[in-house]
């Protein structure tokens, strides 16, 4: 008899969560209302559902800002087998079925190595609409106003300095630097 199939999470922040899937059905997203609730900025508030359709779970992404794939796939509903690897926005995840019979035929590549990798590293790829409560684009003009207005403050600072410093070193009072006259005489 097979075991109750569970989704085990891989990524290293939520490393080893286990979620059992008991239920003919499950909302996944970032958001503690969803039943399977991955707290992370890449997953979206509603990211996908996992559906069970004649005994399989089928995974459906629910138009999610940064995608859901399957064995480094994007899709919009697939049928899942066991030892699958989900990517739910930047976050990825094994599916195991305890089946041995419903087991992925291809051969997949999940980008995590073992051997000789570093901790903390993560296989994901870039996710440049990660977060959705960020403003503006990177580069834009609100970025080079203030580059602007950074240059011109230093800019301001520097001429106060010089002014300054010739005001202390170099006005000569009786033929001698100021500061020496202060100092000396």
């Amino acid at each position: 008899m097979a075991g109750v199939p569970k989704l085990i999470i891989l990524s290293e922040q939520l490393r080893g969560q286990k979620h059992e899937l008991v239920n003919d059905a499950y909302s996944c997203g970032r958001v503690s209302e969803r039943d399977i609730h991955i707290p992370d900025p890449t997953v979206s508030t509603h990211h996908c559902d996992f559906v069970k359709r004649d005994g399989a779970y089928v995974l459906i992404d629910r138009n999610s800002t940064n995608g859901t794939r399957v064995n480094n796939i994007p899709i919009t509903e697939q049928e899942l087998q066991n030892t699958d690897i989900l990517q739910v926005g930047g976050i990825e995840i094994l599916y195991d079925c305890d089946d041995k019979s419903m087991t992925t035929v291809l051969k997949t590549t999940t980008g995590i190595k073992f051997d000789g990798a570093e901790v903390g590293v993560s296989t994901v790829t870039q996710m440049d609409n990660a977060d959705p409560f960020r403003k503006g684009s990177k580069g834009g003009k609100s970025q080079m106003i203030m580059i602007g207005f950074v240059a011109l403050l230093v800019l301001v600072v520097l001429i106060l300095l010089v002014v300054l410093g010739y005001i202390m070193f170099f006005r000569e009072t009786g033929g001698k630097p100021a500061f020496l006259t202060s100092l000396f005489y």
